[in-house]
């Protein structure tokens, strides 16, 4: 749920239309509960509590929150949690956390917006506007982490700006070698600027990081909505530590048991058939240069697309054109919610009347936190690939050419942007954590999952899947055009069940359908 931010950013598109450290000493709220650890060698880490603090004093969460956290609402703290889970004693690292209050003497509520790589420091300003609700806000302080790896937490560092401008205009690569050798030379670019994050950003880790945070904010149960990838850190959260399990929303929710390559055979289909929705409404109300059939209008968008790959479009920045993949991505990331549609349109336009890539680059660049200085804001970028290289265990070759001929036949327009991607975790230089599995939860109270039936991220079956695994798992359909369903223009269905479930623990009624608003 990256995009959050991204929607609240992307207005000025629219404009256009018109290390290791020492254990701190936390302080300690008057009133604690002890807390113990899963075993003994962590129980330093347990002990911790959070000790608030305000952040203006703080540069980096400053520049995060875009100066936000100067704001009497919100405070900062560090948890540090062990480097290695098998190895407590070597090495620490520092999580920051930045929380939101609006009421005296509330429960914390953890949230993560996705990813993986996405910062929730930086998501925060954000998520009160426009996605938790006034309501659900009175009962709760909303605490921001950053995972590890991730923002303001040890993040890992691969590539400069200027790398990263690079790769992320490049083609992808034609065949498996050649994704292969790609993925190792970065591997090995993450190795040499973070040896030790580039190891150790995996998400098992995180999760159970997420319970030393539990600890620190004197919770015997955690309270936490996780969002697209952020469902994954809960389900994982949930079947290790389902006794502690308090109130529990994931939305968007990924299947935590199936392989990269088939979470790239959902994804392709997903953003295919939105995509399709998109150009229909699109030519309907006349706003794109494309006619015909939907599939004719498919097949034009394809080769014209295919025609950056040796004529880029110049912009607005002379230094980069719009390339075929900076195009495809920045199409791709205004799928994610319909309300965003009109600037698709807009920038589609543009590209392919005026040969101008403007209005797309720069929705590109929103999209992966590039500033105008030609900086970049968080490390999103980096840690999305470092954290699913280490997450994922790739497939053998045959089973890897079958999902890519199945993504290729479903997804001709997009399919080749998400074919082979086991060929990238097999040349990544650290072994796999393969943290995918199966989840159950057993014990542990009820978890709401949220599905949205033509989320292009997340499929609807995804949510289906995650329910049918966890033993309380409870599902809230969601029939609308957009990545995630819980913010405050979701409409009262939506917003309704699940500030009900958190504040007060009543579950949606078995079955029960929400409808969000057409944009």
């Amino acid at each position: 749920m990256k995009y959050v931010k991204f929607l609240a950013t992307v207005g000025a598109v629219t404009l256009l239309l018109s290390a290791c450290s020492t254990m701190p000493q936390a302080q300690v709220p008057e009133e604690t509960v002890q807390i113990e650890a899963p075993e003994p060698a962590l129980q330093t880490f347990y002990d911790q509590r959070a000790g608030w603090q305000d952040c203006d004093g703080d540069a980096s969460v400053m520049d995060f929150t875009d100066g936000r956290a100067a704001e009497k609402e919100f405070k900062c703290a560090k948890v540090t949690v062990p480097l290695e889970y098998e190895s407590p004693s070597n090495g620490t690292i520092e999580l920051q956390l930045v929380k939101y209050s609006k009421s005296a003497g509330a429960k914390p509520l953890v949230f993560n917006p996705g990813g993986p790589g996405g910062s929730a420091v930086s998501a925060l300003p954000s998520m009160v506007d426009y996605t938790f609700t006034e309501k659900l806000m009175t009962g709760y302080d909303i605490v921001a982490v950053d995972p590890r790896g991730v923002g303001l937490s040890a993040p890992v560092r691969c590539l400069t700006a200027e790398e990263t401008d690079q790769f992320r205009a490049e083609d992808t690569p034609a065949t498996v070698e050649e994704i292969r050798e790609a993925s190792r030379k970065l591997g090995e670019a993450c190795l040499e600027k973070s040896p030790e994050m580039a190891r150790h950003s995996d998400s098992e880790s995180a999760m159970r990081d997420m319970d030393i945070v539990r600890a620190a904010l004197g919770q015997e149960k955690l309270d936490y909505m996780g969002f697209s990838y952020g469902t994954f850190l809960g389900a994982l959260y949930a079947d290790t530590f389902a006794q502690q399990v308090g109130r529990f929303v994931l939305d968007g929710a990924l299947d935590p048991s199936i392989p990269v390559d088939e979470v790239a055979e959902g994804q392709a289909s997903g953003f295919e058939n939105i995509l399709a929705f998109w150009l229909d409404a699109g030519s309907k109300k006349g706003q794109i240069p494309l006619k015909g059939t939907t599939d004719q209008m498919k097949e034009q968008l394809g080769q014209w697309l295919e025609t950056l790959k040796d004529e880029p479009l110049p912009t607005a920045d002379p230094n980069r054109p719009l390339t075929k993949a900076l195009a495809t991505s920045a199409i791709l990331a205004l799928m994610y919610d319909d309300s965003t549609w009109n600037v698709a349109w807009a920038g589609l336009s543009q590209a392919m009347s005026q040969k101008d890539g403007s209005i797309l680059l720069q929705v590109a660049d929103l999209y992966a936190d590039r500033q105008d200085d030609g900086s970049y804001k968080t490390n999103s970028f980096d840690a999305f690939t470092v954290i699913n290289s280490l997450d994922y265990k790739a497939l053998d070759d045959e089973q890897m050419q079958m999902y890519a001929d199945r993504i290729l036949r479903n997804s001709p327009l997009l399919g080749e942007g998400f074919i082979y991607s086991s060929a990238s975790i097999e040349g990544w230089p650290v072994e796999s954590r393969d943290t995918r599995r199966e989840v159950k939860a057993s014990g542990a109270d009820p978890i709401l999952v949220i599905g949205t039936t033509f989320d292009p991220a997340t499929p609807y079956y995804w949510a289906e899947s995650l329910v049918k695994q966890l033993e309380s798992g409870h599902l809230l359909k969601v029939e609308g055009l957009k990545h995630t369903a819980y913010s405050r223009k979701a409409g009262n269905c939506v917003t309704d069940s699940v500030d009900d479930f958190m504040l007060a623990g009543k579950l949606p009624d078995e079955g029960k359908t929400c409808q969000l608003p057409k944009q």
